[in-house]
């Protein structure tokens, strides 16, 4: 029997929403700001949504094409140790250890187009077309056929935006956001006419970049940026409702819209490594820290970005400390040092989980020993060049692991509570696979 039964008639469009929180999509289309959204919502289903821990979009939008996490998949954060060293490298597509929904469906001969989904670098062959999304350094290494290649640059694709220009030139930023997204439906127009195709996946990344700088201009009406981000969102809603035009009253044609995490505004930047520092965790062979391989002998712990704790145990770590016997005493002193830590008397850490307790056995090894669930308006970061154990910089807005959404016009498939992973599943319902 075949695995899967497919219906040959019905086609997939997928609009993913980089950082867009349930709270803002209800915000602003209840105040008639997303007008177009607004009136899909009468005929679809809006969801809230969790996501992956950490709440990062490489190892969300991971788990969203994999449907499992990352445990299975192999991606835990945007940055991992080089093996026996302490030198950080940043795991891409090459790494991903799953099938995607793509990889699955074009077994089936079903075809997808697939533009700017993040964690998809370097592009590699996949039955259709991929135009892959951040992290990526060569437009033409992120482009999939290479054919296509030529096409883009001459369009003036962009992957990204310069995100410094967030700071030195707010308005120029703006533009930016405005310039890349307008070149990405381009490409995705063409993508449209040109190609034979039974999954068309369209991913938004400026929402999240303009969130993290200028989250503050949504909440605040008297911030210089806060029609331009009310204009940036105005701009999403006809690019929404242009896409959903083309598929309205046609019977073969489903739509998902989703975000990978939710967003919200920061109190306060936490720290992780100087807090592992003044607990007696962390040492460094050097007053001021420029890098890991600094560590000292005798630390027992160390953090990486954005919110993973790894004991320095012996036999796994070049310099490692810690002894079996003493892993486990020392993995529930941490846990209770955060689950405890407090700033002007708030409870900064909302959950501490040991890796066994969120992630699957097959790279279990790979996983960091503890991670932390921040409270909302605590932001965490590794911290490892900081003194203090909190602070402010110039980002406004974070990322959120309960408040992403998930929007469907096959309701009748979603689960009681909707988690990203199980999206793919999703997916193959919407196309009429059982």
């Amino acid at each position: 029997m075949a695995l899967f039964n497919f219906d040959k008639k019905k086609k997939l469009l997928i609009i993913g929403l980089d950082g867009v929180p349930l709270p803002m999509i209800e915000d602003l289309t209840t105040r008639s700001l997303m007008p177009c959204l607004k009136e899909i919502l009468a005929t679809t289903t809006l969801v809230q949504m969790g996501v992956s821990i950490p709440e990062i979009s490489s190892v969300s939008w991971s788990s969203f094409m994999t449907g499992t996490d990352p445990g299975n998949h192999g991606i835990f954060g945007f940055v991992e140790l080089e093996p026996g060293k302490y030198r950080y490298r940043f795991p891409d597509f090459r790494d991903l250890q799953a099938p995607t929904f793509f990889d699955e469906l074009g077994k089936h001969k079903k075809r997808s187009v697939i533009i700017n989904l993040p964690a998809t670098y370097p592009a590699r062959e996949i039955p259709g077309v991929l135009v892959s999304g951040f992290v990526a350094l060569d437009l033409q290494k992120a482009v999939y056929p290479a054919g296509l290649f030529p096409f883009l640059r001459d369009l003036d694709y962009r992957i990204d935006v310069e995100t410094q220009k967030a700071k030195d030139d707010p308005r120029g930023f703006i533009a930016d956001l405005h310039y890349s997204l307008e070149k990405r439906i381009q490409a995705a127009d063409r993508l449209w006419r040109q190609e034979k195709w039974d999954l068309f996946m369209f991913t938004v990344t400026e929402t999240d970049r303009l969130h993290h700088f200028f989250f503050d201009a949504y909440l605040d009406p008297a911030h210089a940026l806060h029609e331009d981000f009310h204009r940036f969102y105005r701009e999403i809603d006809r690019i929404i409702g242009d896409l959903y035009q083309r598929i309205a009253g046609k019977d073969q044609y489903e739509m998902i819209i989703l975000s990978d995490h939710g967003f919200g505004p920061i109190d306060n930047e936490v720290y992780l490594t100087p807090i592992l520092k003044k607990n007696g965790f962390f040492q460094a062979d050097k007053e001021q820290i420029e890098s890991l391989e600094t560590i000292s002998p005798r630390a027992r712990a160390f953090a990486l970005d954005p919110s993973r704790i790894f004991i320095h145990r012996q036999g796994k770590y070049p310099r490692g400390f810690v002894q079996q016997a003493d892993y486990e005493k020392i993995r529930q002193d941490l846990r209770q040092l955060f689950e405890e830590y407090r700033i002007d008397g708030q409870k900064v850490i909302k959950k501490v989980f040991y890796k066994e307790e969120i992630y699957s056995e097959r790279f279990l090894a790979q996983a960091a020993d503890l991670v932390l669930l921040s409270q909302p308006g605590f932001d965490l970061k590794g911290g490892l060049k900081k003194n203090s154990e909190y602070g402010r910089s110039h980002f406004t807005g974070m990322h959120l692991q309960d408040n992403a959404f998930f929007l469907t016009t096959c309701p009748q498939f979603l689960p009681p509570h909707m988690t990203i992973f199980q999206a793919k599943s999703h997916i193959f319902q919407s196309l009429g696979i059982s």
